[in-house]
């Protein structure tokens, strides 16, 4: 077999091998991060006071009044 395959077949399963425990090492992280029963606090998200989802902004509404009113007079 030419010498320059032989060079790459071990090149390659070198990086296959770093890969593989790089992998290992990631899986082993996040199984430790969901085991930990520790409750991380979600701040809540700003009130503007006004309908929920995407009207709770003012411009929503005004954008899709004013054409609406502009029709009728």
């Amino acid at each position: 077999m030419n010498y320059r395959f032989e060079n790459f077949i071990n090149l390659a399963s070198a990086n296959k091998q770093a890969f593989e425990s790089s992998i290992e090492s990631v899986r082993s992280e996040l199984d430790s991060m969901v085991s930990s029963n520790t409750a991380r606090a979600v701040p809540s998200p700003a009130k503007t006071g006004w309908l929920k989802g995407s009207l709770s902004y003012p411009w929503v509404i005004v954008c899709s009044l004013v054409p609406s009113l502009k029709d009728m007079f």
